[in-house]
């Protein structure tokens, strides 16, 4: 009969690609992966990874069987969160998360976690949108916030909260006494995140339905550094009031009056719905109650108050 280490095994290699990660990942060597998997397959009879690959590559039987083990392991992480007091529930959260929610809500959210799962273990991932977004539907992640930028097939998608974003440059790039245009704006270099980004590829969708095509481009992956550049006169950059406001108080940058106004970028709680259990999905309850993306984390900033995200769904 199979265990649920042999399953545990097999997504593991799944999610992560190799048996040297899936090892590292379980915190076990690779030989006993190696060795759960070997047993997993005498028991079904038939191999489930092609060992002639570089990579842990699933041969054709097996596509039904890491369903069935899905399946079977989200069922006893419900029995578990159903059995298991909160106050002695031990296991690990892969949270990712972007820079924008590091540098606001991300500290209320940890408090939040430790104060209902004093045992739970929080591992963030802190990255672009698209490699967080890569990074759950591989299973190397369990949650994710992210701006509402990818299709949610197969996903949970909780709504969580918006950014208002501005043009802002360092003085005397822009005329910042009238409002200027898309043109206008288009005739500066332009500072911004690529399509790695969920915001950069929203707003690079935005300025391509303005027809508003810069004369030249830098991109940067980083809020922080985009800040930095806009200082340093290299350009303008659209950018989140929080992360734009110390520099706008100490006048190191100005903001630009353009029209049309930038669109306000949703962001969005993200899970698979085969792999999120009732654990997950309190989880996702706590980020709708304490996100807050419209100012810099502070000690004694209080929670807003939402209704739970799955309330009624249960």
């Amino acid at each position: 009969m199979a265990t649920f280490k042999q399953l545990e095994a097999l997504i593991t290699v799944v999610d992560q690609g190799t048996f040297e990660s899936a090892a590292a990942r379980l915190r076990v060597a690779q030989s006993a992966i190696s060795r759960q998997i070997q047993e997993l397959e005498s028991w079904l009879g038939f191999e489930l990874f092609d060992r002639s690959a570089r990579t842990a590559r699933l041969t054709p039987n097996a596509g039904d069987i890491v369903d069935q083990a899905r399946q079977i392991l989200l069922q006893r992480e419900t029995v578990n969160s159903c059995l298991i007091s909160n106050d002695v529930l031990n296991r690990t959260l892969r949270l990712g998360i972007t820079e924008l929610s590091a540098l606001t809500w991300l500290p209320h959210l940890v408090k939040a976690v430790a104060t209902h799962y004093p045992k739970v273990h929080i591992e963030p991932e802190i990255d672009l949108s698209v490699r967080l977004y890569e990074m759950l539907i591989a299973g190397q992640l369990d949650l994710i916030v992210v701006p509402d930028a990818f299709h949610s097939n197969g996903l949970i998608k909780v709504a969580l909260d918006t950014v208002n974003n501005g043009w802002f440059c360092a003085p005397g790039l822009l005329d910042h006494t009238r409002t200027l245009s898309l043109k206008d704006v288009s005739q500066q270099t332009l500072l911004a995140q690529g399509n790695q980004s969920g915001s950069g590829l929203l707003m690079g969708q935005w300025l391509a339905e303005h027809h508003a095509v810069p004369v030249n481009y830098i991109p940067c992956s980083s809020l922080v550094a985009l800040v930095g550049l806009a200082v340093a006169g290299l350009g303008v950059t659209y950018l989140p009031y929080v992360v734009a406001e110390p520099s706008l108080a100490s006048g190191q940058l100005v903001q630009a009056r353009v029209e049309p106004t930038l669109p306000v970028t949703a962001y969005v709680a993200l899970g698979r719905a085969d792999t999120c259990s009732p654990f997950h999905r309190h989880i996702l309850d706590l980020m709708l109650l304490h996100c807050n993306l419209q100012k810099p984390y502070e000690r004694s900033s209080p929670a807003r108050s939402h209704q739970g995200a799955f309330d009624g769904q249960r």
